[in-house]
């Protein structure tokens, strides 16, 4: 039975790839922050789930990856990294570089801690694939094409992910674990964009389609999954 590790799934699409993925068969392994969602979440979805509690911008999360997969898997399959967090100040005078420092510590420093503590499970499977959630406004040919005031801290941190992505895909690819990067859609979420045109429920649905068709050929990019076409980095 495969196995997969969604970071980031107390909520949002994170949650909703949680639930395709157990309700197509995968042991899951949601990383939450609220001790109580953990529980919530291994009681709707037992007996193949198993919650990790803690924060991916805290260095003892690798030791609480590590002792769960431990416990129930030998095997890691497939991590998603998912967590993310935005402040919406926007343009160079609202910039906060204390934001920038937040911001990056989730989505590039908490993937790496991730990744680390996920590594020894992934190289055990024999086709192993690692996806960071990414965004449209990590391309540094798409902010070059549209004049706007961006928000630097989200744009900043989501393209150091993007670089992640590249050196964990020229690292690992000798273990044949795939490295990917996802640009999930216009989500309709809390902190939607204004042209927010997609239900998380559904990318959450396209991205469990799309992995299952990822094979040797599929080349590390930056993939717009509801356009399905890549993005430039």
């Amino acid at each position: 039975m495969p196995s997969v590790l969604i970071t980031g799934a107390s909520r949002g699409l994170g949650r909703e790839i949680l639930d395709v993925y157990a309700k197509n068969g995968w042991n899951v392994f949601p990383l939450v922050r609220d001790i109580k969602v953990a529980r919530e979440l291994e009681s709707i979805y037992e007996p193949r789930c198993h919650a990790i509690v803690g924060d991916v911008t805290d260095d003892n999360i690798e030791l609480e990856i590590s002792n769960v997969l431990g416990k129930h898997t030998g095997t890691l399959d497939l991590l998603i990294n998912n967590a993310g967090n935005i402040r919406k100040n926007r343009g160079i005078e609202k910039a906060n570089p204390n934001d920038l420092l937040d911001t990056f510590n989730v989505h590039c420093a908490g993937a790496v801690r991730c990744s680390r503590a996920a590594f020894p499970f992934l190289k055990k499977s024999p086709k192993a694939v690692v996806v960071n959630i990414s965004s449209r406004f990590s391309s540094i040919n798409r902010i070059l094409e549209a004049e706007r005031d961006y928000i630097y801290a989200y744009c900043i941190a989501k393209c150091s992910q993007n670089m992640l992505t590249a050196c964990l895909h020229q690292e690992l690819k000798k273990f044949n674990i795939r490295v990917l990067a996802v640009h999930p859609g216009r989500l309709k979420t809390s902190v939607a964009p204004a042209d927010a045109d997609t239900e998380p429920r559904e990318a959450a649905e396209r991205l469990y389609e799309w992995l299952a068709t990822v094979d040797d050929s599929t080349e590390c990019r930056l993939y717009d999954l509801m356009e399905g076409k890549a993005i430039e980095w």
